[in-house]
């Protein structure tokens, strides 16, 4: 339930966690495909998907599928909590980082960066 004390505090544990806070403060600027998130981010898919997989679970995060490709949003009705965690993370530095990151991988083809992150191939360089 929305207004309990337990809920709330799962909602802490969700984003009480860097790797989280960081793909949070990602979808801040809009829908990515997940593998864009590991690409920006330097980590691998899987560790993606068990982070969101708990973002969803606390109602941060959405998701759709359009053919090979999931793409995940923050949902259009941000909650309070929401707002704050995102307003505090785009203050910290390394969450700067990965924004002007996200920007140089947005600027590739989603096929693209969705078939390095499978076949392992490297990364976007980081200059």
């Amino acid at each position: 339930m929305a207004g309990d004390l337990r809920y709330l505090v799962e909602q802490l544990k969700a984003v009480s966690n860097p790797l989280r806070l960081r793909v949070l403060a990602l979808l801040g600027g809009g829908e990515i495909c997940v593998c864009q998130v590991a690409e920006t981010l330097g980590v691998p898919a899987s560790s993606v998907s068990e982070a969101l997989r708990e973002l969803r679970r606390n109602g941060f995060v959405t998701e759709r599928r359009e053919g090979r490709w999931v793409y995940v949003s923050i949902p259009v009705e941000r909650f309070p909590l929401l707002s704050a965690v995102l307003a505090a993370a785009e203050a910290l530095p390394e969450t700067r980082q990965d924004l002007a990151r996200l920007a140089e991988v947005r600027g590739l083809p989603v096929q693209v960066v969705c078939q390095r992150q499978r076949h392992g191939a490297p990364e976007v360089s980081r200059a």
